[in-house]
């Protein structure tokens, strides 16, 4: 027998095996190829956005305050936690991997990989209520593997996607296994969790509800009434934390009106459907719109989209004719999944970008189902063995390129770099770039790249880096205006400890007596604003002020040993600031 025969015969042992395969081997299998795909992001470091939500973030640092995380959103401000989305089950696992680990990104990311992998089985197990295993396990590895989820894994923030999607799939699974209606209540904890883990949990209480309905309909009214307590405690502790207001303005698509985002809608699902056949150029975010009509940006992928559209009801009418009721309902039900998935994206309500590859994770579970459905009721004239060789070269093309994916991620000047190439219009990449460049002292590139994003969107950040770029190169009334913008879209912390060093050393006491009241108003228990408060006090005579002033500042922070003792001992001092020297 030739080597092509002796691949023939292999792969016909392996159908075999495949429908005869243990749960427990599938978790061995999905554990395997998960861990040699992934594992080369293991090591990568804290970027974007795991700064203020993990590194200088001090509650998230001891499990102790876990409370606090059900009472605010994520971000730490320089004082409190903050911002618009409610997320208390991802910042306590950062929380609780901090506190065991400290600030250490591999158990971040071994964490995160585990959660992952899970849920790729979960999902095998979901697909296999429905399929045979040789059709479900393939369809699972395609989900493990794509590089459209890899961010899924790579990035520590999409920690909120991990889980979002385990306690779902988890739910799902449950409904699906039990029988009983005791077990919905267990069904109902995973639901809130996967809500506490991300708002879009709630589209896995619709598909709960839509199964049900289907195909256990006893029981559907019981869910509706187990579900009503964890969706009111929801809703209190969001109310209570973050109120409903997602709007932020952190990207163009927020700025653009409901007819825009309207027009912007075809494209971003022509995106989607494209990145999942050929997941080539991938970037952490898309900020295109598209706020006027046009036939290339609207209308043309309108017209592909409702032939996408059609092409899914045409099958649908196929499986009607040729299989049971029961496939019907699951290749609408597997439908529905989809559709429901791709519509919370289409910036009905505006989000912080066009679009994101996490955002297909649920969606993409839900296209796989369905493709499920229309492999079991379509006779494909090619032998099963030939379709299982190019299933798994299909598996091993996707992985390796999930696997170069994780390359992208070594640091947050390597993948801005990558995403600016990829998506030329992304503000976050350039003032990343910016940033990096802050950090090597290049303060030239610095003031060009943030310039840049503030050209494509102004937001506090770009804003507030022109203002250290033009700060370290001494151009202080430019970067005195840089961060007053900056103070224009969000009031930071660091943007007012800046700005009030540059005031405090250059400018007249009239404005900056102004700004520390104002400032010391918003952020109280800011130390460095509080040290550099004491400090203009001093200057000015006010020994009482700066003491009290000095004092407060211990409370909150390192103050240097130099200027606490000469303040609370009124003796006179000498300080070297931004290039000048201040005689206190």
């Amino acid at each position: 027998m030739g080597t092509g025969g002796q691949i023939i015969s292999l792969f016909d042992k392996w159908l075999v095996k495949i429908n005869k395969i243990e749960v427990w081997q599938v978790a061995c299998v999905i554990t395997l190829i998960g861990f040699s795909v992934f594992f080369i992001g293991l090591i990568n470091p804290f970027q974007n956005d795991d700064t203020f939500q993990i590194v200088i973030n001090p509650p998230v640092h001891s499990i102790t305050n876990v409370f606090q995380f059900f009472q605010s959103s994520t971000f730490w401000d320089g004082q409190k936690l903050t911002g618009v989305y409610y997320r208390p089950m991802m910042t306590t696992v950062f929380s609780l991997i901090y506190t065991l680990f400290g600030a250490h990104t591999f158990p971040y990311h071994l964490v995160q990989l585990s959660i992952y992998i899970a849920s790729a089985f979960l999902l095998y197990l979901v697909f296999k209520h429905f399929f045979k295993p040789v059709l479900a396990l393939p369809l699972a590895l395609i989900f493990l593997v794509h590089p459209l989820n890899s961010q899924v894994v790579y990035s520590i923030p999409t920690m909120q996607d991990a889980l979002f999607f385990f306690f779902g799939i988890l739910a799902i699974w449950l409904l699906i296994s039990y029988k009983t209606t005791k077990s919905l209540w267990a069904v109902a904890a995973c639901l809130l969790l996967s809500m506490l883990s991300k708002e879009s949990g709630f589209v896995f209480i619709i598909m709960a509800l839509l199964y049900l309905f289907w195909f256990n309909r006893e029981r559907f009214r019981s869910l509706i009434v187990t579900m009503i307590l964890p969706v009111i405690a929801y809703l209190v502790l969001k109310l209570h934390a973050v109120g409903f207001s997602q709007i932020q303005r952190a990207a163009q698509i927020d700025s653009v009106h409901l007819a825009g985002r309207l027009f912007t809608a075809p494209s971003i699902i022509l995106f989607y459907v494209t990145k999942f056949l050929f997941p080539w150029e991938l970037a952490t975010g898309r900020y295109w719109v598209y706020p006027e009509f046009s036939v290339n940006h609207v209308l043309i992928p309108l017209l592909i989209d409702l032939a996408i559209i059609g092409l899914i009801i045409c099958l649908g009418i196929r499986v009607k004719s040729k299989m049971s009721r029961d496939m019907l309902y699951a290749y609408v039900f597997f439908a529905l999944w989809t559709s429901i998935g791709l519509a919370l994206y289409l910036q009905i309500m505006p989000l912080d970008m066009t679009a994101s590859e996490t955002w297909f994770y649920f969606p993409m579970a839900g296209l796989l189902g369905m493709i499920g459905i229309v492999f079991t009721t379509f006779k494909i004239r090619l032998q099963p063995k030939w379709i299982l060789l190019f299933i798994t070269l299909l598996i091993g093309v996707l992985g390796v390129r999930s696997a170069l994916r994780g390359l992208d991620y070594r640091s947050q000047y390597i993948l801005a770099r990558h995403d600016l190439a990829v998506s030329p219009g992304d503000y976050v990449a350039m003032n990343n770039i910016s940033e990096y460049y802050i950090n090597h002292h290049n303060y030239s590139e610095a003031e060009i790249y943030a310039k840049r994003s503030i050209d494509a969107y102004p937001v506090v950040t770009n804003y507030n880096n022109l203002g250290v770029a033009l700060e370290q190169s001494k151009n202080y009334v430019a970067a005195v205006q840089a961060y007053s913008r900056a103070l224009q879209y969000n009031n930071l912390s660091i943007v007012y400890e800046n700005l009030g060093l540059i005031l405090m050393v250059y400018s007249d006491p009239v404005t900056i007596n102004h700004f520390f009241q104002n400032a010391l108003k918003v952020y109280p228990h800011d130390y460095k604003l509080l040290v550099y408060s004491a400090i203009f006090e001093a200057e000015e005579g006010s020994t009482s002020s700066a003491k009290t002033d000095i004092v407060k500042a211990t409370k909150y922070g390192s103050v240097p040993a130099y200027i606490y003792d000469n303040i609370m001992n009124n003796q006179p001092f000498v300080l070297t600031l931004l290039g000048r020297t201040l005689i206190i």
